[in-house]
């Protein structure tokens, strides 16, 4: 049996590539084949060019949520498809959240047997239009709007307003790359949502989740949640998983910045839906229409902006090593 290994050497400050120099023993015996990602030459196009080919792949994926996020945006065939994932990015949401935690060796050990040991939805985002559009390269904004459709894949969550805000911010700022060198990365983020509650720009939001009609007047965000965890351990989630077809919402509406850092720690154990700012629900499909374009992510990656984004699930699965 081949491993297709996908390493993101950049990832992390450089963490990713020292990682994985560490833990390359562990496949002595095994038939592998690393593939390092470039600028020009992502994670997800080599997935895609590895996924295109008419035979059985397993991938494992050497990184965290973002690079799983590529990941998931490049698979051609999904039935063909069997990943695993050894986690080191900064939040590694998906891995907290189905258990991965303990022994590395013993993680990569259960990769390599090579069976089917769940199989987790994919989330879908259509943007119905898009404006502020991200050169990935220069990361300038295109003044301009487009009125196409774009789709994008997502494992862990999307979601608009003030959570993307807050990933968009990191993007740009130039204290990312030094933090996430002495592996303090958590920090820029932390530090950016406390800028950016303080110069929050609500929009109205309407909502249709499945059939039912809701309405926010002075959105902060929404967050739709495959997985329990968002932006670090954030419980956004608390109920829910990442099989059984459904998405949770997390809307916090009307909140001044005061009972805001009086609410937001709460989110680390899901006990925010106690405030009288929070909302939390379910359902399949969700249809977002806003007054003004915001910012838009799927774990954590930002794009582009859009007033008109529908968020759902994909039909196929995920089929997961571990």
């Amino acid at each position: 049996m081949k491993f297709d290994v996908l390493v993101n050497p950049g990832g992390a400050g450089g963490k990713t590539l020292a990682f994985w120099k560490e833990i390359e023993s562990c496949f002595n015996g095994v038939d592998y084949e690393v593939h390092f990602s470039t600028l020009d030459h992502g994670i997800s196009a080599i997935t895609n060019e590895l996924t295109s080919q008419s035979r059985e792949v397993n991938l494992i994926l050497v990184g965290g949520d973002g690079s799983m996020n590529e990941a998931v945006n490049g698979i051609a065939d999904f039935s063909r498809v069997r990943l695993g994932l050894i986690p080191s990015g900064s939040a590694n949401d998906l891995a907290k959240d189905i258990g991965i935690a303990g022994d590395t060796r013993q993680q990569i050990s259960t990769i390599l047997e090579g069976t089917i040991k769940r199989s987790i939805d994919v989330g879908e985002v259509i943007l119905h239009n898009r404006s502020s559009v991200i050169d990935p390269l220069t990361l300038k904004e295109d003044p301009h709007t487009y009125q196409d459709e774009t789709r994008l894949r997502f494992n862990v969550s999307a979601g608009i307003g003030w959570d993307a805000e807050i990933c968009r911010c990191v993007q740009v700022s130039p204290l990312k790359k030094v933090l996430n060198r002495i592996h303090l990365g958590k920090l820029i983020y932390i530090a950016e949502a406390v800028r950016t509650v303080f110069a929050m720009n609500t929009f109205h939001c309407d909502v249709k989740a499945d059939e039912k009609p809701l309405t926010y007047d002075r959105c902060v965000f929404c967050a739709v949640m495959n997985h329990k965890y968002e932006g670090g351990g954030f419980m956004f989630g608390p109920h829910a998983r990442n099989d059984d077809g459904i998405l949770d919402l997390c809307a916090v509406n009307d909140v001044t910045p005061f009972d805001f850092f009086r609410m937001f720690p709460k989110a680390y154990k899901g006990k925010q839906f106690e405030s009288r700012f929070a909302f939390e629900t379910r359902a399949s499909s969700y249809h977002f229409k806003t007054d003004r374009p915001v910012w838009v992510h799927t774990d954590g990656e930002i794009s582009c902006k859009s007033s008109d984004v529908t968020i759902h699930l994909q039909k196929e699965k995920l089929n997961l090593l571990f």
